[in-house]
């Protein structure tokens, strides 16, 4: 099976900014981030660096620095942090803007990737950081995730 999957880099950025809207009135250090959003320390600094390029997370030095938003987590879209480590988000490249595609305009999928395309960016633009870090599941759901996971492995048969 295929999937369309979102790749690691953005998974990686949206984990360390919900992180970081976590605390919003202070600093969050690297290894911290890393640690508790398991995110690999390398890939974390590669990621950090692309989000302080594009003014969405700052730095503090010395003694209490780390890492925190530099806006407010209600004025960051996941649209902006998506476009921050990998740059625009395109469906196809058919509905990307610059490219041509020798099909069109008799290209009967078109309107399909077209539609795709501004859903995505509709939904990517309207989700905040905010939105997310403040809709934390609570300690009732993790029960149940892992209540639901004993149960099926208590149902799977053994294997020999």
């Amino acid at each position: 099976m295929s999937l369309m999957q979102i790749p690691r880099k953005i998974e990686y950025a949206l984990r360390a900014m919900i992180h970081l809207a976590d605390h919003p009135d202070g600093v969050a250090r690297g290894l911290e981030i890393a640690a508790q959003e398991q995110i690999p320390k390398y890939y974390l600094e590669k990621v950090i660096r692309d989000l302080m390029r594009r003014g969405l997370v700052r730095a503090r030095r010395g003694p209490g620095g780390g890492y925190q938003l530099a806006r407010p987590a209600e004025l960051i879209s996941f649209r902006d942090v998506i476009e921050a480590v990998e740059g625009p988000i395109t469906l196809n490249l058919c509905v990307e803007g610059g490219s041509q595609c020798d099909l069109q305009p008799t290209c009967r999928m078109f309107r399909v990737w077209e539609e795709g395309q501004r859903m995505l960016l509709e939904i990517f633009s309207q989700t905040t950081i905010s939105e997310i870090a403040s809709s934390k599941p609570s300690p009732a759901f993790f029960n149940r995730v892992a209540a639901s996971a004993a149960a099926q492995l208590a149902a799977a048969p053994a294997k020999n």
